[in-house]
């Protein structure tokens, strides 16, 4: 095609409401190729900001289903700019289920099936596309995680925590770049002597993070490709082991939730300084009194609460106006619910997003 007549049509695509752009994408291939184009999908969010969606997947695993089921949750208003999410386009016979995100990719992997038949994909739910990655030169693969940061590059990579040969206390960070579409190995094999939660990596601030059971956690410096260790928040005197409710990122904020004894209810939401010189306590939450809510509930979610029967699902960082505010998103059973920490009101979140 013509490249003139090619900017056209990208000019012509950056001026399309989303629903529209989703449906011309069908028309032929060639359309098909430029909508999909990281380039133009970072363009045209940059173009069109009231089409970003921010929020967060939920995922259940179902009895003898090959897929897991997906929920979108948003955290924002536009509820009718992400499409129901489904995993089912990916064709796999152990069916699909997901190992990380990060800033819209989705890395899955096969779900029923022996580590040695597992196979890894990189996909995009809201436009249905999945790339197959070849799988990493390892017997065993304790964590993956994808590092993703469109606002910097188009490109991805794939962090993996593979085995050593040199002994089984010892792991090798492993790296798939979309650049080059193979696995590299990163620098020398590392010995492990703590018990850290490899499969739930966070990426924050160009570096993925790991919690530790003990004294330590560990970042991954991506683009250095340099592995350091930080120091885990003390354990109470009379605890044997950690307790994490949540761990994870939002807003440029990285969040860590241990909840001891003997109060559920009670716990410190901790945020980890932008140097990296420690964490320190954000918001002390406390569910167990009477709490104000601006929208209805019913009785049993707060004696849910009362009874500790809830679970942290994400914390919610968001700009609203010229202030800051934090949420939870507290999953009791039978239904979602959000707290407000800053000004310590409740809400279901059925009744935000109707």
């Amino acid at each position: 095609m013509n490249i003139e007549y090619n900017d056209v049509m990208i000019e012509i695509f950056n001026r399309l409401p989303l629903k529209s752009l989703l449906r011309v994408r069908c028309v032929c291939k060639w359309w098909n190729q430029i909508i999909s184009d990281p380039l133009f999908i970072s363009n045209y969010s940059s173009c069109n900001p009231q089409y970003q969606v921010s929020g967060f997947y939920l995922q259940k695993y179902l009895f003898l289903r090959m897929y897991s089921g997906l929920r979108f949750i948003p955290c924002t208003s536009q509820v009718d700019a992400a499409p129901k999410p489904s995993l089912s386009f990916i064709d796999d016979e152990n069916g699909v289920c997901i190992k990380h995100s990060c800033n819209g990719l989705l890395l899955c992997s096969s779900f029923r099936c022996h580590e040695e038949d597992r196979k890894y994909y990189i996909c995009k739910p809201t436009t249905k596309q999945y790339m197959p990655l070849p799988g990493p030169q390892c017997k065993t693969v304790f964590g993956i995680s994808i590092a993703f940061n469109p606002q910097n590059s188009p490109h991805y990579q794939v962090i993996g925590i593979c085995d050593s040969k040199l002994s089984a206390n010892h792991r090798q960070i492993m790296i798939y770049s979309s650049n080059t579409g193979c696995w590299r190995v990163s620098g020398n094999p590392f010995v492990v002597l703590d018990d850290f939660l490899f499969n739930r990596g966070v990426f924050w601030k160009g570096a993925l993070h790991w919690v530790g059971r003990g004294e330590s956690s560990l970042r991954f410096d991506v683009e250095r490709e340099l592995l350091h260790t930080m120091m885990m928040p003390p354990i109470p005197e009379g605890w044997a082991e950690r307790r994490f409710e949540y761990f994870g990122e939002s807003g440029g904020h990285l969040y860590l939730i241990e909840n001891y004894g003997p109060k559920k209810a009670v716990f410190d939401v901790m945020e980890m300084n932008g140097d990296y010189f420690g964490w320190f306590v954000k918001y002390h939450v406390n569910l167990d009194g009477p709490l104000p809510a601006p929208f209805p509930l019913i009785p049993r979610h707060h004696q849910e609460l009362h009874r500790r029967v809830f679970s942290v699902l994400h914390i919610v960082h968001r700009r609203v106006g010229e202030r800051d505010e934090s949420i939870l998103v507290l999953h009791i059973p039978g239904d979602l619910t959000l707290y407000n920490l800053r000004d310590n009101t409740l809400m279901s979140l059925l009744t935000c997003v109707q």
